[in-house]
């Protein structure tokens, strides 16, 4: 056979090859799905819309580590109200996008939720929160894993405000205390 013959049906065999790969690529860019629309506010995060204040959620600040209530049209577009929760409903981080860090909690009563970077604790835990059992208005307590006596509230601490949102930085409040419903939560579109 000459040279010739064998550099041909190279590459008639390296065309057929090459011929295979691309159907293949293509097949595989047609057979794999781009994001889909129901992922889409995953990706972008979801508020976390009081149980009793139904027009508040909860953002962390851009300017120290405190997390406040905020009004929901407030909080449209804003990426320090959008979280991400990350493991399974009973022990999770929550990640807020606009921070850049994750929700932490330090013990005891009625003490200030914080904003830090993911892992500074010393104490995981103090990183990690859980989903309560759903309540018949529809929401969960967002409990404190290190100590799930203790929730997030929203209800402001003033005697004469105790049917409002919080005005000051958010802390946590004893499911015990009374007033359990805005101690609860639900995860809501950012849209």
């Amino acid at each position: 056979m000459s040279s010739s013959t064998r550099v041909s049906r190279s590459r008639g065999r390296l065309g057929a090859r090459l011929a295979a790969a691309a159907g293949l690529a293509a097949l595989c860019i047609t057979a794999v799905p781009a994001t889909s629309a129901s992922a889409a506010p995953a990706a972008a995060g979801v508020m976390l819309q009081n149980g009793r204040f139904n027009d508040a959620v909860l953002c962390a600040s851009p300017d120290n580590q405190s997390l406040w209530m905020v009004s929901k049209d407030a909080a449209k577009g804003n990426f320090y109200c959008r979280w991400k929760q990350f493991g399974p409903d009973w022990q999770f981080t929550l990640y807020n996008l606009g921070k850049d860090q994750v929700m932490a909690f330090h013990g005891g009563n009625e003490l200030p939720v914080v904003m830090e970077p993911e892992g500074s604790s010393g104490n995981g835990n103090d990183e990690l929160w859980s989903w309560g059992g759903q309540e018949g208005w529809g929401a969960a307590a967002l409990q404190s894993f290190l100590d799930s006596g203790q929730n997030v509230d929203a209800r402001t601490p003033y005697l004469d405000g105790r049917d409002k949102p919080r005005t000051d930085p958010v802390r946590t409040r004893g499911w015990r205390h009374g007033d359990q419903r805005e101690l609860t939560w639900t995860k809501i579109s950012p849209n």
